[in-house]
C-alpha cells in the first residue's frame, strides 16, 4: 500500500485559507453580535411593556381581563382614530404575550383628551411623572432596537436600554418590579453594552437637570425658604422609595462590577484567539514562500 504524499505547497496553501476563513469567520461573528442584541433589547423592551400595561390594568377599578382591554382598545380607536392610527390588527389577540410594547405604550400613554371614560392608568401611581418617564423611554429603546441596522444603532439602543432600567428604578421599583428583576435588568444592560461596544453613559439624561439646579445660586437665594418646604416634601415623600430602591442600588452596583469584569475576560479572549489566527495565517504564508523559494 503507496501512501500519497501531499506537495508541501498544497498543504501550506491549504492552511492559509482555513486561516482566511478563520478570520473571516471571527470578523462577522464579531459584526453580528450588536444587531443581536438590538434584537435581545427590542424584545427585552416587549416584555416589560406588558408588565407595565397588565400591573396597571389590573390594579385600575372594574374589569381585569384581557378581553376587557381589547374592548378599551376598540373603543378608544373610534373616540381616537388619529391617536390609535397604524395599530397592529389585534383580531386574533388571545395572550399577554402576544402584545408588544407599540400596543402596550400607546394604552399607557394615551392623553385620552376625547374618551368617554377616562382611565388614567398613569395618574393613579405614588409618582405619575416617573412612570411616564419610565414608559417613553422603554418605548424609546424599543423603536431603536427594532429599527437598527448597524453597529451604532445597536450601541444607541444598548445605552437607551440601559437608561429605560434607571426609569423604571425611579418609577415603578417595589410595584409593578421588585428589586430582583430591575437587577437582573441591569445584568442584561450592562451585557447589552458590552456586546454592543457601546461605552457605558457616565452622566445619566437626569444629569442636565441637575447641573442646571447647581448653576442657579442666585435664584435659589431668592427663594431660599420656598426651596426648604419642598425640600422637606420631597424628603418626606422620599423617604418610602429610597428605601425601597437602595438594595436594587446596591446589587445592580454589583452585578456591573461582574459585568466588567466578564467584559474584560472576553475581551481578552477574543484578543487571545484573533493572535492566534493571524499567527497561523503568517505561518501558512512562511512556509508557503519557503517553499516555492526551494522549489
Amino acid at each position: 500500500m503507496r501512501l500519497r504524499v501531499l506537495p508541501v505547497r498544497a498543504v501550506t496553501q491549504t492552511a492559509a485559507e482555513r486561516a482566511v476563513c478563520l478570520l473571516r469567520f471571527f470578523v462577522c461573528q464579531k459584526k453580528g453580535e450588536p444587531l443581536q442584541a438590538a434584537f435581545e433589547i427590542k424584545t427585552a423592551c416587549d416584555e416589560i411593556s406588558r408588565r407595565l400595561l397588565r400591573w396597571h390594568w389590573e390594579h385600575k377599578p372594574g374589569a381585569h381581563s384581557l378581553g376587557a382591554l381589547l374592548d378599551h382598545v376598540a373603543q378608544r380607536q373610534q373616540e381616537s382614530p388619529d391617536y390609535y392610527d397604524r395599530m397592529p390588527d389585534l383580531s386574533g389577540k388571545n395572550s399577554w404575550q402576544q402584545l408588544d410594547t407599540t400596543i402596550c405604550m400607546r394604552v399607557l400613554l394615551d392623553p385620552e383628551k376625547d374618551a368617554a371614560k377616562p382611565l388614567d392608568l398613569l395618574g393613579n401611581t405614588s409618582n405619575p411623572g416617573a412612570a411616564r418617564r419610565a414608559c417613553n423611554a422603554v418605548r424609546t429603546a424599543r423603536n431603536e432596537a427594532a429599527h437598527a441596522t448597524d453597529h451604532t444603532d445597536a450601541a444607541q439602543a444598548a445605552i437607551l436600554f440601559n437608561e429605560a432600567v434607571e426609569s423604571l428604578e425611579d418609577g415603578y421599583v417595589g410595584t409593578a418590579f421588585r428589586e430582583n428583576e430591575l437587577a437582573r435588568y441591569y445584568r442584561d444592560a450592562e451585557n447589552y453594552l458590552a456586546r454592543c461596544g457601546a461605552k457605558e453613559p457616565i452622566v445619566s439624561s437626569r444629569a442636565p437637570e441637575e447641573k442646571t439646579a447647581a448653576h442657579e445660586p442666585a435664584r435659589q437665594s431668592t427663594k431660599q425658604g420656598q426651596n426648604r418646604s419642598t425640600q422637606s416634601r420631597k424628603t418626606a415623600g422620599g423617604r418610602s422609595s429610597g428605601s425601597r430602591s437602595t438594595t436594587a442600588r446596591s446589587s445592580s452596583a454589583k452585578s456591573r462590577s461582574t459585568a466588567g469584569r466578564k467584559k474584560k475576560q472576553r475581551r481578552t479572549g477574543n484578543k487571545t484567539v484573533f493572535i492566534v489566527l493571524l499567527a497561523v495565517l503568517l505561518l501558512g504564508l512562511a512556509v508557503r514562500a519557503w517553499s516555492m523559494g526551494a522549489a
